[in-house]
């Protein structure tokens, strides 16, 4: 079983929507996925056709075989839960007094023989990212081709090395450029700079601005359902592959 992390340092690069597109990739590469959602937004359920009345999840059932919620798409999956402020407090209370939580509930679904556990977490440094990378094997540290992304990525770093100090079985931590524009000289100055400064960790494939994206949204389904042979679909599906391979190196 494998636990990827999907992390970033700032917001809105598009990471809710990338996790859950690559686990329907993995899906349907036959793969058995479970994909956690570790962000009090609860917006996983948005793109995995779960009952928007539905209100139960990681707060209240914790991670269990008996607490997967079954997708459309073939993915298991379970959403954060819509939450009171006084149980989200009650909740990070117990996360950061027990900084293996997560961890510790991934090894429950041993039982359901799950090939890849993906965690989605909100941005920056909170117990969540502490929790998801006590727990991970590779962190996915999702970028934009911008400045802030940019200036970004020392802090995610630092985090990085010091959640996963000591962890033997963590293979490192890889940068995924999403939303790349197809023209501007911006976009592209600042991907050659990650690749100056960072070559071996990014990803060699970047997901490119795609307006499929936001309309498989507004349907409540991940693009590689809505498109699957738009241009975002096609490179998520490349950097699956990308991922695939490198597991086996």
């Amino acid at each position: 079983m494998q636990v990827i992390a999907f992390i970033s340092g700032k917001g809105g690069v598009g990471k809710t929507t990338l996790a859950a597109n690559m686990a329907v990739a993995l899906a349907q590469r036959k793969k058995r996925v479970v994909l956690i959602d570790l962000d009090p937004q609860n917006a996983q359920r948005l793109h995995l056709g779960m009952d928007p009345d539905e209100i139960a999840g990681l707060v209240r059932e914790g991670i269990s075989p008996a607490s997967l919620f079954d997708s459309p798409f073939d993915i298991k999956f379970i959403p954060f839960g819509r939450v009171s402020p006084v149980e989200l407090l009650n909740f990070e209370t117990e996360l950061k007094a027990n900084p293996r939580w997560v961890a510790n509930g991934i090894d429950a679904l041993r039982s359901e023989a799950v090939d890849f556990v993906l965690l989605d977490t909100p941005p920056g440094p909170t117990v969540y990212l502490h929790q998801a990378l006590r727990a991970a094997h590779r962190a996915l540290v999702v970028v934009l081709a911008d400045a802030a992304s940019y200036a970004s990525i020392p802090q995610i770093e630092s985090l990085v090395s010091q959640y996963t100090v000591g962890r033997t079985d963590f293979r490192g931590m890889n940068l995924l450029i999403n939303q790349m524009p197809s023209q501007g000289k911006l976009g592209h100055q600042v991907r050659m700079a990650l690749y100056a400064d960072h070559a071996e960790q990014v990803v060699p494939v970047a997901i490119h601005k795609d307006p499929r994206v936001a309309q498989a949204l507004a349907f409540e389904r991940p693009v590689l359902e809505y498109e699957p042979g738009c241009k975002a679909s096609l490179d998520i599906q490349y950097v699956v592959d990308w991922l695939l391979d490198s597991l086996q190196q």
